[in-house]
């Protein structure tokens, strides 16, 4: 999980001593972060005094100098991690020289990837949840929570083989409204708890599904699915039904997680 470090200060806090003295400490925390992998980038801003802010008003470009904000503190730099969650992030943020006489913003990045290049043979569906990706993740992970909301408005599923593990079968019956079964036979690739399953659905049609939950906030997901299917032909078949049916699926989903 990516988070972004801000560090908030009051810039006249600091003698050059202890300037240059913060410099060294957080360099040698950055190489330390960095050999075990951690660090993405990281870097000192410039004074305040440097500034240039731009704002657009009515179709006019407004430039002004010095911050946006007239603050106490202010943004002196930042740091970009990819560690395992919040708590990691926090221990590393307690480490930094800053935190001891102004203050260290903690923000999750917000991961795009699995939107921002869509190949022609697959299928984007994504919504934002109203409720925290440990809930989400759990709604599926088990099996009597997943009949409830898994499929299009309309049908209901029979769960034969749930085994949430790597390599693990997931097995079900979907029953039509009118009457029809359709079984489905997928198989858990990989499952990162609680951020990302893959499942590669061997009935067909043949596909492989990313689900990416992305937490916003405490109490605020992003959910993606990402369909692959095996041509550009097989996708615009199946986009008619898929996009309706996983928006469907989202708001299953958040009734089940409402209950």
């Amino acid at each position: 999980m990516k988070y972004m470090l801000l560090i908030y200060g009051t810039e006249s806090c600091w003698t050059e001593e202890e300037r240059e003295a913060c410099m060294v400490d957080s360099m040698a925390i950055c190489e330390e972060l960095a050999a075990a992998g951690k660090l993405e980038t990281a870097s000192p801003l410039h004074s305040v005094l440097t500034a240039t802010s731009v704002r657009v008003r009515d179709g006019k470009r407004l430039i002004t100098d010095g911050p946006f904000a007239e603050t106490t503190e202010q943004l002196g730099g930042y740091y970009v991690l990819n560690v395992e969650d919040l708590d990691e992030a926090i221990a590393i943020a307690t480490r930094l020289p800053p935190a001891k006489i102004g203050t260290v913003e903690i923000r999750p990045i917000f991961d795009v990837s699995s939107v921002a290049d869509v190949p022609d043979r697959e299928i984007i569906s994504a919504r934002t949840l109203p409720f925290s990706r440990e809930a989400v993740f759990a709604a599926f992970a088990d099996p009597a929570r997943v009949v409830r909301w898994w499929g299009p408005d309309g049908f209901t599923t029979t769960i034969q083989q749930h085994d949430l593990r790597p390599g693990g079968t997931w097995k079900f019956v979907m029953h039509g409204p009118d009457g029809t079964d359709y079984d489905n036979e997928m198989v858990f690739e990989s499952i990162v708890a609680p951020e990302r399953v893959v499942i590669e659905h061997r009935s067909e049609p043949w596909f492989r599904m990313t689900m990416t939950l992305t937490p916003i906030s405490e109490k605020a997901t992003r959910l993606h699915w990402r369909q692959r299917f095996e041509s550009r032909e097989v996708c615009e078949e199946m986009k008619p039904i898929c996009v309706p049916a996983n928006e469907q699926n989202f708001s299953r989903l958040t009734a089940e997680l409402s209950r």
